[in-house]
């Protein structure tokens, strides 16, 4: 017999796949203590710990979101003293990627699709709150991708404006190679350190591991061919020059 999807969620849970998102922290926008019970009973069937907050007015979750962090919002689709869309709003005023999932009565297609295109996460009946858990875990899942996908983009950009703060300084050499120690981009400095003409015609096509560094060792250590990852420890080599001259050089490197 196939697994419910309640069943393949505790099964995951119970093997540590979501261990990381334990205890969750829970912020309820809710007028109903028994709903709100109930929504906790169903996240407890699974296994989920669950550290809980139960607010009312705009005013209470205003102030809860900017002082507290959470993984959820779980707010009631029709609450007194609440516009329909109040709570993403809010949500979004607040400047919290927090995934919220409304809950309420009988809801019509149409407002389910209009609640998830102001940017709900999820809206479920409270007679199909069985479904509350499997959303979360869908929830969390893809906040932490999108978190990994911001840090990876802010790491992108920090590594760039570095490169290119650093290729426009005129007394260092700058470059940037492949891990075969094919150059890929070089500033002027570095042109004139090595005695080149040109960095288009001449020392593009010059290969910095065959060409330049003649230590096999300190070569991968460099081009990132030694198992490190990061950044690579300060070395001092000799470079080869165009004219066959070496220069003494102490090299700096990241592996991208």
């Amino acid at each position: 017999m196939a697994s419910t999807p309640q069943a393949r969620l505790k099964r995951d849970i119970l093997s540590g796949s979501e261990g990381r998102h334990l205890p969750l922290h829970i912020l309820f926008v809710h007028s109903n203590a028994a709903e709100v019970e109930r929504c906790l009973q169903e996240l407890n069937k699974v296994h989920f710990t669950v550290s809980a907050e139960v607010v009312v007015t705009p005013e209470e979750f205003s102030e809860r979101l900017g002082s507290h962090a959470y993984d959820l919002v779980v707010a009631e689709l029709t609450s007194p003293d609440w516009r329909e869309t109040q709570a993403l709003e809010l949500l979004g005023l607040s400047k919290s990627q927090i995934p919220l999932i409304f809950v309420g009565g009988i809801l019509q297609r149409e407002t389910v699709a209009e609640f998830i295109t102001r940017g709900a996460y999820d809206c479920i009946e409270m007679g199909r709150i069985g479904h509350l858990p499997v959303a979360l875990h869908r929830a969390l899942q893809e906040k932490a991708l999108r978190e990994e996908r911001d840090r990876a983009q802010n790491r992108l950009r920090h590594s760039q404006a570095r490169y290119l703060a650093l290729a426009g300084n005129l007394s260092y050499g700058i470059c940037r190679c492949d891990r075969d120690g094919k150059f890929l981009e070089v500033n002027e400095a570095m042109v004139k350190m090595l005695g080149y003409a040109s960095k288009e015609e001449e020392l593009l096509a010059a290969n910095l591991a065959c060409d330049l560094i003649q230590d096999p060792g300190k070569r991968a250590q460099l081009l990132g061919q030694s198992g490190q990852q990061g950044l690579v420890d300060p070395l001092e080599t000799e470079w080869k020059r165009k004219d066959g001259t070496t220069l003494k050089v102490r090299l700096d490197g990241q592996e991208s």
